[in-house]
């Protein structure tokens, strides 16, 4: 069959490759994205110091300069530091600077000689992050010294990691240590640990992170399955006297797959829908036995829980407002909880919080931390006051089904001695 078409398309070889080859030097050496961040129109300029732990630094802000601080850094304090601020945005709401590649930072600085300098990227991450302690967000820092009164560095991303003081402090899990920088919401350029006393005064003149504006990865896949797309388009077009074939086949293929993916959508929604409680979103008690004969002989604690007198709510303002207590219950529950718990409905107002990996009194520490903060809460429905009771006990080598029975035992007991208590069993 002739055709102009396929003379068409081959015709487009040759130009399409010469793009190809100018995307992929523009890609490897054409300008890089850049964010600088001294012309941010929101970001905000600020001096720290130890002042805030009864130090006797003093930092402020150049009234000359906005990017520069005047620094009186004096030994009343264990660590004595000044810093310059450059804030971002609000911590959750920070910026994602995993797509860039490297910075640079260039500062005049004034002070005493030899210098220790570290640069920190403070991120967010909502599970160790808390709004009422500002250090608890990551600091991914890199530490230099300088002798000069002016230096520019060029740094990878790369090279940052998170203080080791703030992993030990916050008890980072593992999989958590790594530097992350996708929700970095401030740059601070802070004094280091050996600097020596006196005045400085420190200027930022360039703050600029450079990246590539696409991921090197999906760039080149991007072009493969251009050229795929392309060799199969020249494919079908050669071979038109196959199209009426190819078009029967492709359509069962698509009916087939609609259908396994209709399929899988059914038997996933039907597996939650067992495992999980609708109401509240935790585990069911089948999803929380099925969890419990997967765990093995894992170490871990077991917190039982119960509302008191919550038949009262029910019979007092009825079973739909005990349902929003249970919602806002296990909300606040999960608050405390870090990424090593699982909560499960066990029934009615009872849960059990499996904690992974949990010794004894770190497991009654977060009881603890449950308890007040549900006793604190300000946003029951109906104005409640709403307390609850909880056992905790700690696997020691024993089966699950014994843990359970001496969580529960705790739970008696302190539903026996008053409520709002936390016993261990």
């Amino acid at each position: 069959m002739n055709s102009p078409r396929p003379l068409l398309i081959d015709s487009l070889f040759w130009p399409l490759l010469l793009l190809t080859l100018v995307a992929i030097a523009l890609f490897e050496y054409g300008p890089e994205r850049q964010l600088n961040v001294l012309e941010r129109e929101r970001v905000v300029i600020s001096a720290l110091d130890d002042g805030v732990h009864q130090g006797g630094s003093k930092a402020s802000l150049l009234p000359d300069e906005p990017a520069g601080i005047d620094c009186q850094l004096r030994a009343d304090y264990r660590y004595p530091f000044c810093e310059i601020v450059f804030t971002l945005s609000e911590p959750g709401q920070g910026l994602d600077l995993s797509g860039f590649s490297r910075m640079t930072l260039a500062m005049s600085i004034d002070g005493p000689k030899p210098q220790e300098w570290r640069i920190y990227l403070r991120n967010y991450d909502p599970s160790y992050s808390r709004r009422d302690d500002p250090i608890s967000h990551k600091v991914n820092e890199v530490l230099f010294r300088n002798h000069k009164d002016a230096l520019r560095l060029e740094i990878p991303l790369t090279v940052f990691s998170p203080a080791t003081w703030w992993v030990q402090d916050y008890r980072i899990p593992l999989l958590q240590q790594g530097a992350d920088l996708s929700r970095i919401f401030a740059i601070e350029v802070a004094s280091g640990a050996e600097m020596p006393m006196g005045h400085y005064r420190l200027k930022v003149e360039e703050l600029v992170f450079y990246g590539p504006w696409f991921e090197a990865g999906l760039f080149y896949r991007s072009l493969l399955a251009f050229w795929l797309g392309y060799g199969l388009l020249v494919f079908l077009v050669q071979h038109l006297v196959l199209r009426d074939k190819l078009r029967r086949t492709r359509a069962a293929w698509r009916q087939a797959e609609q259908l396994n993916q209709t399929l899988s959508e059914q038997s996933r929604r039907s597996e939650l829908e067992a495992r999980y409680d609708p109401l509240t979103g935790a585990l069911n008690r089948l999803g929380g036995q099925s969890l419990l004969n997967e765990l093995g002989d894992m170490p871990l604690s077991v917190i039982y829980l119960d509302l008191d007198h919550f038949k009262l709510v029910n019979d007092n303002h009825g079973h739909a407002i005990g349902d929003e207590v249970l919602k806002h219950l296990v909300s606040e529950v999960l608050v405390c909880c870090d990424s090593l718990c699982r909560l499960i409905r066990w029934g009615g107002e009872e849960f059990i919080l499996l904690c992974l990996h949990y010794e004894e009194a770190r497991a009654r520490t977060l009881a603890e931390r449950i308890r007040i903060a549900l006793a604190g809460y300000e946003h029951w429905p109906e104005s409640l006051r709403i307390t609850a009771s909880l056992g905790v006990a700690e696997r020691r080598g024993d089966a699950l089904e014994q843990v359970l029975a001496r969580a529960d035992d705790a739970l008696y007991r302190a539903k026996e001695t008053g409520r709002n208590r936390v016993e261990v069993g």
